[in-house]
């Protein structure tokens, strides 16, 4: 229950600065606002807004979904808490789904709530397969991905077939590459991962969802290499360029990684002057609770 509640909050976050007032008279566009700035790091002044909104606003689609955001995460806080909580949160984000069932992140909301949810407090597979089929109707590609995501958490086994149908379903299109190529690199089929990635890893778009999608590509090349041995060339010239257009507004691999691993890289190559300067600067840049990446650097 904590581990599914909390990922209710991973689609959506938000880090504008903390502007919460108490002025009753403040628009509703402003309080909204407002609660967008203190989601989800500072969820008590949060949830206060979004209860008054919801009070004085019950039937406004935006309050809703935060309503169902905020009590997904405070579900996350331990067994009673979720108890008291999922049920709130799956009330208002089934609301604002019927508010605005053409609101595409209200839909996938919802979602992530059956995905994840246990059957006791409305989630489930049934649920999760039928949200799925909706959100097809309205968008061919979105129902792909939330169909995969359904079968990744209840038909685990048929997944890479259901990806590699998918990708032939919708060719060129590098979010669903690369969850192929994430998964033929976890079996082990680093020549396909390798060209899935290569696939995926093109020209940056201004759409944000591939955007990010495109550069955990040119990630994923380089840390490909790393495990087969094998590209080691095309691993450090996509590193460099994941590097370069590094875009901290994304939810992409961390910085400290990618020269990390471009140490590694470098010790394939052996390169002992570029694999000091960038474990250097994955030192320099990682966060100091980073056992894992420590100690990929202490054993370079």
């Amino acid at each position: 229950m904590k581990r599914s509640l909390i990922l209710l909050t991973t689609l959506f976050m938000v880090t504008a600065p903390n502007t919460w007032g108490n002025d009753a008279s403040v628009s509703l566009e402003s309080q909204i606002q407002q609660i967008e700035a203190l989601f989800p790091n500072e969820l008590r002044p949060a949830q206060r807004i979004m209860e008054r909104l919801l009070k004085s606003h019950p039937e406004h689609p935006e309050v809703n979904y935060y309503c169902g955001m905020i009590y997904g995460l405070r579900a996350g806080e331990g067994m009673l808490s979720a108890m008291r909580n999922a049920p709130k949160s799956r009330k208002c984000t089934e609301k604002a789904v019927s508010l605005e069932p053409t609101n595409m992140k209200y839909q996938l909301a919802a979602l992530n709530y059956y995905l994840n949810a246990p059957g006791v407090v409305g989630g489930g597979e049934d649920k999760a397969r039928a949200k799925a089929t909706e959100i097809a109707a309205l968008d061919a590609l979105q129902g792909t991905l939330a169909q995969l995501r359904v079968v990744n958490v209840f038909d685990t086994e048929n997944y890479t077939t259901a990806l590699t149908e998918a990708v032939a379903t919708h060719p060129n299109e590098p979010r669903l590459e690369l969850r192929l190529g994430l998964q033929k690199q976890s079996e082990g089929d680093y020549a396909s991962a390798h060209v899935l990635f290569m696939q995926a890893a093109t020209e940056l778009s201004e759409d944000s969802e591939l955007r990010a999608a495109q550069l955990n590509a040119r990630y994923q090349v380089g840390r490909n290499a790393v495990f087969s041995g094998e590209y080691i060339q095309e691993g450090i010239d996509s590193m460099e360029r994941y590097i370069q257009a590094f875009d901290t507004t994304l939810e992409i691999p961390e910085l400290p990684w990618a020269h990390a691993r471009m140490a590694q890289l470098m010790k394939i190559a052996d390169d002992p002057a570029g694999l000091e300067r960038h474990r250097q600067l994955a030192m320099q840049l990682g966060r100091a609770n980073d056992e894992a990446l420590y100690n990929l650097l202490a054993a370079l």
